[in-house]
């Protein structure tokens, strides 16, 4: 019996949120609901424009793995979370919510450069769009992980996010390959479209070898596999892992492992911000998942769970009650 569930690698970010004006995104030319990296002067000059225009709704710990590994700990797993922050306040913030979480941080501090920010743009049809300036984050590098935690852990998860850079690239080869010697099952989420997108290429590497489970949304899902249709991107992503996992948005989700398949319908709701809706998804889903055989039961607590979050702005709820109801 290992001693955590899970070991998340990922961006360490601090996210401001922002209810903008699709005007916006035009002036700043950033196609909506996809994720742009920036370089630090672009992002400073966005974030003043954004300052001046709108007051941010939540300032919150963020980042894909992150905002997973956060709801999980919040139902109640004994889960852990690598990343890098700057000595500053942002990487202090973000290091002591996690801790507050229940997360055991393995998150290292460096003294140079700054933390790193996402910057949330909100629509008014809810759709979020995200500007982000990696900072110190961008920095990790293999000796920032630990081989004892994963030793110990039952799941590795991977963010998509990390394939953008060689750096980070190579994190993510060293830490698969270790687990995979260790018996620690591998998940590996897409994250982005246009990580998909603009990265592809860095992503088959990690797949080299089949893993345990892909997590990715419609529009990744086709993406990577360059296929028009959703059942054709699942035979392709069939090739890449055991378990695949798809939402679908609305239309709801879709669980494979070659042997069962499921799928949940949408539920209707009044959303506020889709914000961290395929993380809590995720979290969700490995918080309930056991084997193949409760796969139906784990897609309809992810599918109620991502269906409750997005009714409120950002990616976590207010209060730990909001967790335990769900459960």
């Amino acid at each position: 019996m290992k001693k955590f569930k899970l070991y998340g690698i990922g961006n360490a970010l601090l996210d401001y949120e922002y209810l903008v004006d699709d005007c916006v995104l035009k002036e700043l030319e950033i196609e909506k609901g996809t994720m742009l990296l920036n370089e630090h002067e672009k992002h400073v000059k966005i974030h003043n424009l954004l300052k001046k225009k709108y007051t941010s709704q939540k300032i919150m710990p963020g980042g894909s793995v992150a905002n997973s590994v956060y709801s999980m700990a919040k139902f109640g797993d004994k889960v852990c979370f690598a990343g890098k922050v700057s000595s500053d306040v942002t990487g202090d913030k973000f290091i002591s919510s996690i801790e507050e979480a229940g997360i055991y941080s393995d998150v290292h501090k460096i003294k140079s450069d700054i933390s790193g920010e996402c910057l949330v743009l909100i629509t008014s049809d809810n759709e979020r769009t995200m500007n982000t300036y990696l900072g110190s984050s961008s920095k990790l590098d293999p000796d920032d992980i630990s081989t004892d935690l994963i030793r110990d852990s039952e799941y590795l998860l991977i963010e998509g996010y990390l394939v953008s850079s060689d750096q980070t690239l190579d994190v993510c080869k060293s830490t698969m390959e270790f687990a995979k010697k260790n018996q620690t099952k591998i998940l590996l989420t897409l994250s982005d479209p246009n990580i998909v997108k603009f990265f592809r290429d860095n992503i088959l590497t990690l797949l080299k070898d089949k893993i345990d489970f892909i997590f990715c949304n419609e529009l990744e899902a086709k993406y990577f596999s360059q296929k028009e249709t959703i059942n054709d991107a699942l035979m392709i992503l069939k090739r890449f892992a055991h378990k695949v996992i798809v939402t679908l948005g609305d239309k709801g989700a879709i669980y494979t492992d070659g042997t069962f398949d499921h799928k949940v319908r949408g539920i209707s709701v009044e959303s506020n911000d889709f914000t961290g809706a395929g993380d809590m998804f995720l979290g969700a889903f490995m918080h309930k998942f056991q084997s193949a055989g409760n796969a139906n039961e784990s897609l309809v607590f992810a599918n109620k769970c991502a269906s409750e979050i997005i009714k409120s702005f950002g990616a976590k709820f207010e209060k730990d009650s909001d967790y335990q109801t769900l459960i």
